[in-house]
């Protein structure tokens, strides 16, 4: 029993640590974001790239392990933190909270599908369908 649990647990603490990227449609002009330019996509306060194509960004469910690592690492935030955001956004009437698919696979092929389009996944995912703008280790 204690081999089972030893090895759940080391399991758990690798995918804790997973590399997230930052992807983006490969027509976009960027080759890369800073994080501050991720963080104001994903909060609602910047909606286009420098040169002016308008961006649509992308979440992943809450309790998905990618979206809790993308929050922490990009933001510092928890994913209950976001969430509050989002809920004060919404109840001002500032914002609507980001649209989500369901996993890292259907954030590819979504992000693939059009120009101005930037999502987050495990970097284990991420293939030549989009271009990473952003690695968060």
């Amino acid at each position: 029993m204690w081999p089972l649990l030893a090895l759940l647990s080391s399991m758990a603490a690798a995918s804790a640590r997973a590399e997230v990227v930052v992807v983006g449609n490969l027509s976009m002009s960027a080759d890369a974001l800073s994080q501050e330019e991720v963080k104001e996509f994903y909060l609602g306060k910047l909606q286009r790239m420098g040169d002016g194509v308008a961006v649509e960004v992308i979440d992943l469910p809450d309790g998905n392990d990618t979206r809790d690592e993308f929050y922490l690492k990009a933001m510092g935030k928890t994913s209950n933190q976001i969430k509050a955001y989002w809920a004060k956004r919404v109840f001002t009437g500032k914002g609507a909270p980001l649209r989500t698919l369901p996993h890292d696979l259907a954030v590819m092929k979504w992000v693939a599908a059009k120009v101005g389009r930037i999502g987050y996944v495990d970097a284990n995912v991420a293939d030549d369908s989009v271009k990473v703008l952003l690695r968060l280790p």
